[in-house]
């Protein structure tokens, strides 16, 4: 197998619109007339699609993108159900990173990526987030010059430690005191 040098892929970003409304309906389901749009108490609304909130939507979601990208050609990782490979003579041109709605698409060739993009666009309602800088709360920071990468997510603590009012809090290397010992007792 040849190994991809990653400093050379290019890193785009989609995300799914209206994600949980491509899963299939396995059952029947129903329920109660929402708040507002009542017009008889003793009727139920029967749903034609998954919606936001049911705990069948993501898992469903799931086996439909995963389905789609089978047929496309991809491979699923063995190590990560979420990331999936598309090889070519025992050489990976595509590399795709699911999370829910996010998609991260890596690839060393541009025309791939665009292909890949063409063909996800025809399936799902898709945003094209353009060049890939940040994903799920990381920063991803790149210096081609020196074929170095980076992931921070110094953003996200940030807003973790305003949240939680702690933005004047004395800064310690160790969040212990240094009088601690350790045991594996």
């Amino acid at each position: 197998m040849v190994i991809v040098n990653m400093y050379d892929l290019e890193l785009e970003q989609m995300d799914v619109k209206t994600t949980f409304l491509h899963g299939e309906l396995e059952e029947t389901i129903y329920m109660q007339q929402l708040e507002g749009f009542v017009e008889d108490n003793s009727k139920v609304c029967l749903l034609n699609k998954y919606l936001y909130g049911l705990k069948q939507s993501p898992r469903q979601w799931y086996c439909r993108f995963d389905e789609f990208l089978v047929k496309a050609g991809f491979v699923r990782s063995n190590f990560d159900s979420c990331v999936y490979m598309m090889r070519r003579n025992e050489k990976v041109i595509l590399y795709l990173l699911l999370y829910v709605d996010d998609i991260l698409i890596a690839s060393s060739d541009m025309r791939e990526i665009y292909k890949l993009k063409e063909r996800l666009n025809d399936e799902f309602e898709m945003k094209d987030l353009g060049n890939g800088k940040r994903i799920l709360g990381m920063d991803i920071m790149r210096d081609r010059n020196k074929g170095e990468m980076f992931l921070s997510q110094q953003g996200y603590l940030r807003k973790v430690v305003e949240r939680f009012k702690m933005k004047d809090s004395k800064v310690v290397g160790t969040p212990l005191g240094h009088t601690t010992k350790l045991s594996i007792k």
